[in-house]
């Protein structure tokens, strides 16, 4: 499953996905926005596929959206079109019932931002710089970064962050709770791929079940989520995958977390 501008790469049931348009700092354009669209698609699809990796090659994330798609050259039923199209991936990332991480090395700026917020963790190089950027081209957040922005770093801090277009790097980014953890850019991709594969290790309805549960409880009451969790243990705990596990457990306690 591969494209000369979006490569992925499954193994042990992750899918490494790697946008590779290094001379443009992996921007949104045409030439990179389509693959990465049917190469999600395809993956998210993908029975086989555990984890999704988003990476981007050749020292940067994602800058955003391609500049020379903007300006005088701004085709409005494009810009509708394509906006609808990356606003669903952006949904199946975050919805969907795989866990997604984000490894962002340079630039991660406006769509490049939602794309890395709309994972499920994210980890940063020391050397990786994060910007909402609308508001510097006069423009407003798209790809959730008006949603995922304030849920990662609070409302008051979201505010700041969108309303000055100011560049957060990376030691500002983790004390905010913009990434999860700063990895050397040198470590950073084994170290991700180490993480990705512990995960697909889990029981793959667990996973689904766990994220959506995550997701959806700061939008519900307390009351709210202690149902789902009462709906949703029973028919976990009856699952032949659970009793397998538990008795592994209770043959070797001693080892258990150490896994």
């Amino acid at each position: 499953m591969d494209s000369e501008m979006f490569i992925v790469e499954i193994d042990e049931g992750v899918a490494r996905c790697s946008m590779n348009d290094p001379g443009k700092m992996n921007a949104l354009s045409l030439e990179l926005g389509m693959p990465m669209v049917e190469g999600l698609a395809r993956i998210l699809a993908d029975e086989a596929v555990k984890v999704i990796v988003l990476r981007g090659e050749g020292g940067n994330f994602c800058s955003g959206a391609d500049l020379d798609l903007l300006g005088d050259n701004l085709d409005p039923n494009f810009l509708n079109q394509s906006m609808r199209t990356m606003g669903e991936v952006i949904h199946q990332l975050y919805h969907g019932p795989k866990p997604v991480i984000a490894e962002v090395d340079g630039y991660a700026v406006g769509g490049g931002l939602g794309l890395a917020l709309a994972s499920d963790i994210t980890y940063a190089t020391e050397r990786a710089l994060f910007s909402m950027g609308f508001i510097r081209i006069a423009a407003t957040p798209d790809m959730g970064t008006s949603y995922f922005l304030a849920e990662r770093v609070g409302l008051t801090m979201a505010k700041k962050i969108a309303l000055t277009g100011d560049v957060i790097d990376a030691e500002e980014a983790l004390r905010i709770g913009l990434v999860a953890k700063i990895v050397d850019h040198d470590a950073i991709s084994e170290e991700v791929m180490e993480l990705a594969r512990l995960i697909a290790r889990r029981n793959p309805q667990a996973l689904a079940m766990t994220k959506q549960m995550i997701n959806r409880a700061p939008h519900l009451h307390l009351r709210d989520v202690l149902d789902v969790e009462a709906n949703v243990q029973p028919v976990m705990l009856l699952s032949e995958d659970h009793r397998i596990a538990v008795r592994k457990i209770q043959e070797k306690w001693g080892e258990y977390l150490k896994k």
